[in-house]
């Protein structure tokens, strides 16, 4: 049973999507916050402890697949699991090399992505 202290931070330029997953990650008794963007995310006051970050790839702004080197550089250890509907083996392998504790492809499985968080999460304190 996942732990009600989970933080999922939410980063999509789409509202609808950040509506959906918040939806989903409620609905396994996590904690969701939703952001925009790369900029608006790193801007925020978040905690590294039992947190992860779900993100989307391509943004306006910063892509998303900078989070993991951003967070390094600032001294954070939040794992971050990117979902794009622009799935390219360069994206994978992007990702892959920046650090992503996972990679899905739009649209995501439910129960996959859930999995994914409290996997990575784990992985975390492990660390």
């Amino acid at each position: 049973m996942p732990n009600p202290s989970i933080q999922v931070y939410i980063v999509d330029d789409e509202p609808s999507v950040c509506t959906a997953y918040a939806r989903l990650v409620r609905s396994a008794k996590m904690q969701p916050r939703t952001f925009a963007s790369v900029e608006e995310f790193m801007r925020s006051d978040f905690s590294d402890e039992n947190a992860c970050v779900v993100s989307d790839v391509q943004f306006p702004g910063k892509s998303g697949l900078e989070l993991p080197v951003l967070l390094g550089r600032a001294g954070h250890r939040v794992p971050v699991i990117f979902v794009t509907a622009h799935d390219t083996p360069e994206t994978r392998d992007l990702a892959q090399r920046f650090g992503a504790a996972g990679y899905f492809r739009k649209p995501v499985d439910d129960q996959a992505l859930l999995d994914a968080i409290v996997w990575a999460i784990s992985g975390q304190r492990a660390a």
